[in-house]
């Protein structure tokens, strides 16, 4: 699940109609929801205010296994209209597998520009310092800027820049970290169907080239994804492929949705060099409260595919070969948004339990 920050942070990319899955990063994000989820460890505690659209604190509190917590602050230029943790949509508020369909109209991207969101959290205890700086410079270019500043450690703030430039057909961004002095350049192309009507799928091709100044050492990755679209008709399924040739690692990854409420995914990584391998699968079941509708008495059942049937629940599981097994459950219960998160190691009859934790979540 997300938390507050996070979450405001994606629905001010939703409001500014600034699309994530049409960038190189979020290539795998279909098949990264199902297998690579977080699951909380110990008892962990959020609790944020709305006091203003523009400005929102939030405060965590981790009890177990040790205690420590933080104090945020969240300020953006434009409203945020996002509701309390008893009316929020809960589909927004966890990462899941979803179809993609954009519809940011013009008018939406030119009424964001100059807008900007600006975060700070302070962790304690030790005192580190986490900020990040959103500010839409077009309609089509975005700069991002995050910075990470921990007193216990000698030296500058570690700092990371961020150009992207989205024209929808493709994207690009450029990158620069001041730690390593790490240099990079992604591209994203998506290829259209001109000869189909109706098209069923889009394939789509990306790149990362990053240098580091400091090291003198270079690198490179690429991509390939395949996925339908809404407007097919067909089941949803997702295809993705990427290889990095320096470090000989390259992944293959296969996510479909089996019903309306069960998504699963297969994903095999292999290492060219050591031929080390590993399988993972996973799976995500989706509860939904069925609404009904009272007319003159008498109480009619809605229909399955009706927009007022809500999520209302989310349970995932993965087992790998070298990570194990995980599983979580995120819920609401009343006004309270919850995760109860489990990994084990399946080898180890001593000890197979690794992590057990919850996460609650209120803000209003």
């Amino acid at each position: 699940m997300y938390d507050f920050m996070e979450y405001c942070l994606r629905c001010y990319y939703r409001q500014s109609g600034w699309n994530e899955e049409n960038q190189y990063s979020n290539l795998c994000s279909w098949s990264r929801a199902l297998l690579d989820f977080y699951t909380p460890q110990g008892l962990s505690l959020y609790l944020s205010k709305l006091p203003t659209p523009q400005f929102k604190p939030s405060y965590t509190m981790n009890a177990l296994p040790s205690l420590n917590g933080s104090v945020g602050y969240l300020y953006t230029s434009r409203s945020l209209d996002i509701g309390t943790s008893a009316t929020v949509d809960f589909q927004d508020m966890v990462d899941r597998f979803r179809i993609v369909s954009p519809d940011y109209s013009e008018s939406r991207k030119k009424n964001s520009v100059n807008h900007y969101l600006l975060y700070g959290r302070m962790f304690f205890p030790g005192a580190r310092l986490e900020s990040m700086y959103v500010r839409r410079i077009s309609d089509k270019i975005q700069c991002l800027v995050t910075a990470v500043n921990n007193p216990r450690v000698s030296g500058l703030p570690e700092i990371a820049m961020q150009l992207q430039y989205d024209v929808g057909k493709w994207c690009s961004e450029c990158s620069y970290t001041t730690d390593d002095g790490l240099l990079g350049l992604r591209a994203l192309y998506n290829f259209d169907q001109p000869d189909s009507a109706i098209p069923s799928g889009q394939w789509a091709l990306g790149t990362e080239i990053y240098y580091g100044m400091l090291d003198k050492s270079a690198g490179l990755s690429t991509g390939l994804r395949y996925r339908t679209l809404p407007s097919s008709g067909s089941p949803p399924i997702c295809f993705t492929y990427t290889l990095n040739p320096v470090v000989g690692h390259m992944s293959t990854a296969y996510v479909t949705q089996i019903s309306e409420e069960l998504a699963m995914c297969s994903r095999y990584d292999f290492s060219i060099y050591s031929y080390e391998s590993d399988l993972s699968f996973g799976f995500e079941y989706r509860t939904k409260n069925k609404q009904d509708k009272r007319d003159e008495g008498s109480i009619i059942q809605v229909n399955k595919n009706s927009d007022t049937e809500k999520l209302q629940g989310l349970i995932k599981a993965k087992i790998s070969f070298a990570e194990g097994l995980a599983l979580m459950w995120e819920g609401r219960f009343k006004n309270t948004l919850f995760s109860i998160g489990l990994t084990a190691d399946l080898f180890n009859r001593s000890s197979p339990i690794r992590t057990i934790g919850i996460e609650m979540q209120y803000f209003g």
